[in-house]
This record gives structure tokens, sequence and C-alpha cells, in this order.
């Protein structure tokens, strides 16, 4: 996150803030020249009380440099909002150059993926395709492809592609994810809310960012304050998928 904060220039820590949403599925941050950046909400629902988050109130007119400055902090709320400034500035619909990532994973029956985070929709494709898929996911979900964090290690050992969530990001595990030994011929991070910055990402086992841009401000912010999620936003067109590859 540290790194990724340090990516904004000057001129753009200078840029006001004019709106921020917080949806049920996502958060959103708008810029005063109206570009619209996204991150996964993935704070916990069950926190209550009169002060679910303290800077409510006070983001609107603040200066993106201000907002930045949440990305050090613990709160998961916080580090979203930031990572959404981030993407703002960093993920325009130009980004496109590599292929839709399935083309770029090219899976064959039998082979191994972990994934890390729960891409539902993209975990049904790659079994579709054959894939022997192990995913592991903080949240309480039901799925028979979700495993135990203590078969991590070994399914990272064996996979032949890793796909992780840019949640992990947020929760500040990829780090430690980053980390573990494998000899996968992809590491894929993943979901709207992947920051393509590809520099941040060279001297790490990262070889392809699949991230989205958002294409109708207007719309992406309607939906985010609904409480919409991806599905929503792409049948929208509110935003586009985009690819870079990360240059080793």
């Amino acid at each position: 996150m540290k790194q990724l904060l340090k990516t904004v220039s000057d001129t753009e820590k200078q840029l006001r803030i004019d709106q921020v949403v917080l949806g049920l599925g996502y958060i959103a941050v708008e810029l005063e020249d109206s570009r619209v950046g996204l991150s996964a909400n993935i704070a916990d629902t069950s926190m209550s009380g009169c002060s679910v988050f303290s800077r409510a109130g006070s983001l609107k007119g603040s200066s993106v440099a201000e907002i930045l400055d949440l990305g050090v902090q613990d709160n998961l709320l916080s580090r979203a909002i930031a990572l959404a400034a981030v993407n703002a500035v960093s993920n325009t619909a130009g980004l496109a150059p590599g292929v839709d990532v399935f083309e770029r994973m090219a899976v064959q029956s039998g082979e191994h993926v972990a994934m890390v985070g729960f891409i539902a929709p993209v975990a049904q494709m790659l079994k579709k395709a054959g894939a022997e898929v192990s995913v592991f996911e903080k949240r309480t979900l039901e799925s028979a492809v979700i495993r135990p964090e203590t078969e991590m290690a070994l399914a990272f050992a064996e996979a032949d592609i890793i796909i992780l969530s840019a949640t992990t990001i947020i929760n500040n595990t990829i780090y430690e994810l980053l980390t573990l030994p494998n000899t996968a011929r992809d590491v894929i991070l993943m979901g709207p809310s992947t920051p393509m910055i590809p520099d941040v990402f060279i001297s790490t086992p990262v070889t392809y960012l699949a991230g989205s841009a958002v294409t109708d401000g207007r719309k992406a912010l309607q939906i985010v304050m609904e409480g919409g999620g991806t599905q929503v936003l792409y049948r929208a067109d509110a935003m586009k998928k985009i690819h870079q590859e990360v240059h080793q």
C-alpha cells in the first residue's frame, strides 16, 4: 500500500475530493475532475454503534493527499478509501494492451489454480475448463472449492496459476502471500480494486494485472450508492475490464 501511495504525483495530490461513497459492495472516490476510482468494501459488516467511520462528513473537499494518508491506517475502510483514490488516478480506460485474462491463463484440464479471495464467476469458468481450483477465503462462505488456510502453502507450491484478489492489498495480506514459494507460470492480481501500476509489482511474483476502469462515473456512483456490485457495474457499462503485463 505504501508503495502505491507514493506513485501519486504532487499535482494529483492537490486535487480535491468531490465525493466519497461507502457502498455495501464497493467504495467509490470521485475527484474534482470527475474521475472515479473503486475499491471493494471488505469491512466487517457487523460493525455497529454511533461512529462506524469517524471521518464521515469530512471527506468531501479534502485533498487527494489527505485521503492517501488514510492508506497507512489499519482500519479497512480507511485503506479501501485510499486505494479507491489511487485507482481514480491510475485506472484509465485506455490501459488495455494485454489480452483478456482468461485468454492469458489458457488453463488446461487438470491444471491447478490457487485463488485467494473467492471470485465466484472466475472459479466457475476455471472449473468448467477442467482445472483443479483451490480457493482461500477469510469470509464464511459455502463452496466446495474453498479450502482451509492450512492447505495454502501446498496449493501455492503445486499451482500452475495463482490468482490474488486485490482485496489482499486492503487487508494487508498481499506481502505474505507473495513470499510463499511457487513455480506458477502466472500470478495474477485481479478484480476492480486492482491498481494498474505495474512498476510497483516488478520485484514481486505478480505477472499480470486484471483490473477495471470506471467509464461512466455518474452511473458507477449511483450503483455503488445503491449497494450494487461487480456484475451490476459491468452490465450498466459503468466500468470496463483493463489489463496490463508486469514486466519482470
